[in-house]
């Protein structure tokens, strides 16, 4: 495996929705857009447009929360022990470790091994991660990208400070 380092805590990134004030009061809500995978290295690596329904499942296999009445497809894989039991069984690990510059996506390749076959299959990051953290199996992100996120970062701080807000 290329250099990568492995996903040691998971937290959800929200966006805050103001109410007709603007302000923070009771009718302002939190909205989940993302999630902040921190590394093993100290840095951070943060996935955008994930699913909230991804986010929700994420938040409840990490603090221990039942289920909720009405389910999404990814909160009842979470407490579905047969479906846990057989991912379990196969999937070795998960890493993130493509970027198309053209659609501006992360791609995770997800490893299962059985039987002494190897099998490889490539998946949207936040679906391979809710794969693994249900099955406790590790996440790793490739050096290659978090370059890429570093490089983004400069260049997003670069057009901010070059920027007049009037």
């Amino acid at each position: 495996m290329a250099e990568a380092y492995k996903v040691v805590d998971v937290a959800p990134i929200y966006q805050l929705v103001y109410n007709e004030e603007g302000d923070y009061s009771p009718v302002a809500a939190r909205y989940p857009i993302g999630l902040r995978l921190y590394l093993e290295n100290g840095e951070m690596f943060e996935m955008y447009y994930v699913p909230p329904e991804v986010i929700e499942a994420l938040e409840m296999i990490r603090n221990g929360n039942p289920p909720p009445r009405r389910q999404s497809l990814f909160s009842l894989l979470a407490f579905h022990d047969e479906f846990k039991d057989l991912m379990d069984k196969s999937l070795d690990r998960v890493v993130i470790d493509e970027f198309d510059e053209n659609t501006g996506v992360y791609t995770a390749t997800v490893h299962f091994e059985s039987d002494g076959l190897h099998l490889t299959v490539k998946m949207i990051p936040s679906h391979a991660l809710f794969l693994a953290m249900i099955t406790d199996k590790p996440v790793y992100v490739s050096e290659e990208l978090l370059e890429i996120a570093l490089e983004e970062e400069e260049e997003d701080n670069e057009d901010e400070e070059g920027e007049d807000f009037y």
